[in-house]
């Protein structure tokens, strides 16, 4: 199922326009002095944390999303695991898990081949033919891959379970973050958060209600350690511009203050 090496990941490389990047407002490797570089080392450093310290199992897997779609998880996703790829001591792999909305690769311009959902369902294939390393230093990705009215079934098969396992234990190094599709939107990330052990959950300032935020915090798993982040914020007067990230559960934003810049 899985190639053994990081060699045989080399036979697919793709090009990221970096420049076209940047111009969208992403992070590069060249922007990591910028104010939001400051704001995904907040997030990252957490993310980090956990996982150098094994605080929960499957540490390396970790799932990025929200309660509905427009809330900026995908940015949050893409941001993420570029800054984290500019760690020294680790890979990231980052998996674009929402198959309706693929917006990651859509921004990367790398269009939709073989993916997630292809290893799924064909046995025969093997995990080095849908992972692409990128020119961005210890970055791969992998794509959602071809659509399947089964989806919600696949991610609950047996054969996912075996894949997040194996993707958890043979690179012990690497950081494999999955960008899904929002908690209350379809079943799908529901699944997926029984397999990961961190999940970075994206609330829209001023937008989400707080029933809403309940509702798709529950269904992450209590043995998944969350996180929030308070994105799209107006910082006030004399505020940091820096997200809030958190463990300590969804009744604690109300009565925080965090601000990122607006996005």
């Amino acid at each position: 199922m899985f190639s053994s090496t990081e060699g045989s990941e080399s036979s697919q490389h793709v090009h990221i326009d970096l420049d076209a990047l940047a111009a969208h407002g992403y992070l590069t490797p060249k922007s990591m002095r910028s104010q939001l570089a400051e704001e995904m080392r907040l997030i990252k450093r957490t993310v980090v944390q956990t996982f150098w310290f094994q605080e929960v199992d499957r540490a390396n897997l970790i799932m990025v999303s929200s309660a509905f779609p427009g809330e900026g998880k995908s940015f949050v996703s893409l941001n993420l695991a570029i800054s984290l790829a500019c760690e020294v001591d680790f890979h990231v792999l980052l998996v674009d898990a929402d198959f309706e909305r693929p917006v990651i690769f859509d921004r990367l311009g790398l269009g939709r081949g073989p993916g997630l959902m292809d290893l799924l369902k064909n046995p025969d294939l093997d995990m080095s033919e849908i992972i692409m390393r990128t020119n961005i230093d210890r970055l791969s990705v992998i794509g959602p891959g071809s659509r399947d009215d089964m989806s919600t079934e696949l991610l609950a098969s047996q054969r996912m379970q075996q894949i997040a396992q194996e993707m958890a234990d043979r690179y012990p190094d690497r950081l494999i973050i999955f960008d899904t599709p929002p908690l209350l939107s379809c079943s799908e990330p529901a699944v997926l958060a029984e397999l990961m052990g961190q999940a970075v959950f994206v609330v829209e300032a001023d937008s989400t209600q707080k029933e809403a935020i309940e509702k798709a915090v529950e269904l992450v798993p209590s043995t998944c350690k969350l996180g929030l982040v308070l994105n799209k914020s107006t910082p006030g007067l004399g505020d940091k511009h820096y997200p809030y990230y958190g463990y300590r559960g969804y009744r604690d934003v109300e009565d925080d203050h965090p601000a990122t810049e607006k996005r």
